[in-house]
C-alpha cells in the first residue's frame, strides 16, 4: 500500500472520529438541557403577596427563553418586584444589558454600587450586586446576581468563566439572571435595602425548587 493512500484512509479515520465526536457531544447537550418550573414560586411567600407583574420596558423586550415576573408586597410596605429569566445558552445572556446599563439608559442616575451576600443558592453563598438608581426623585434599589447552571455569580464576567468550565464539563449551557427591585419610598435607603436583602432570603428556596439541578 502506497504512502497516499496510508494518508488517505488515516484521514478519512480521523473525520470519521470527529464528526462522530460531534454528533456524540451533540446528543450529549441535548441530553443535558433543563427547563425551569414556575410552579414552584408560589405567589405567597411568608407574609409576602405577589401578583403577575409586567417586564418593566426599562429593560426593553425580555430576551429570556423562559421567565417569571412577580410584584410582592408585605403590609405597610412598598412592593419588591422579582424576575427572573432562564437561558438556555450563554450566547444569549451575553446580550442582556446589566442594570449599571439599562437604568443610565433611561435617564437614571446610579448614586452608589455595591455588593451583598445575605442569602445562599444550594449551599453557595449569593453574591449579588446592589445598586440605587434615582430618576426626578424617584429612588429605587435594584439588586441582581447570575447562575451558571446552578451556581451563582455576582458579575457576567465570571458567570461567563463559570459557564465555559460547567459546559466543558457536563455539556450544560444554560443558567438564569435574577433581578430584585424595590422603591425607596418614605422610608430610608437603609431600610428599602434592609426589605430587599430579607425578601432575597424568603424568595431563594422557591426558586431553588423552580430552577433546573
Amino acid at each position: 500500500m502506497d504512502k497516499q493512500r496510508v494518508r488517505l484512509i488515516v484521514l478519512i479515520l480521523i473525520f470519521a472520529a470527529t464528526l462522530g465526536g460531534v454528533r456524540a457531544a451533540t446528543r450529549y447537550r441535548v441530553a443535558q438541557q433543563r427547563t425551569p418550573d414556575w410552579r414552584f414560586v408560589p405567589y405567597d411567600i411568608g407574609k409576602w403577596q405577589g401578583i403577575d407583574g409586567r417586564f418593566d420596558p426599562v429593560y426593553g423586550t425580555d430576551p429570556a427563553d423562559s421567565s417569571t415576573l412577580r410584584v410582592y408586597q408585605k403590609e405597610g410596605q412598598p412592593p419588591v418586584a422579582a424576575y427572573v429569566g432562564f437561558f438556555e445558552n450563554l450566547a444569549t445572556v451575553m446580550e442582556v444589558h446589566t442594570p449599571e446599563l439599562c437604568y443610565p439608559a433611561q435617564g437614571w442616575g446610579i448614586r452608589s454600587v455595591g455588593n451583598t451576600s445575605r442569602g445562599s443558592f444550594r449551599g453557595i453563598q449569593v453574591p449579588a450586586r446592589l445598586i440605587i438608581a434615582d430618576k426626578n426623585g424617584d429612588r429605587r434599589i435594584v439588586m441582581w446576581w447570575y447562575n451558571a447552571g446552578s451556581r451563582p455569580f455576582e458579575t457576567r464576567i465570571r458567570y461567563v468563566y463559570g459557564m465555559l468550565v460547567m459546559s466543558a464539563f457536563t455539556g450544560r449551557t444554560d443558567g438564569s439572571m435574577v433581578r430584585l427591585e424595590t422603591a425607596v419610598g418614605r422610608d430610608s435607603e437603609a431600610a428599602a435595602t434592609k426589605r430587599i436583602e430579607d425578601f432575597q432570603v424568603e424568595f431563594l428556596p422557591a426558586l431553588e425548587a423552580a430552577l433546573p439541578r
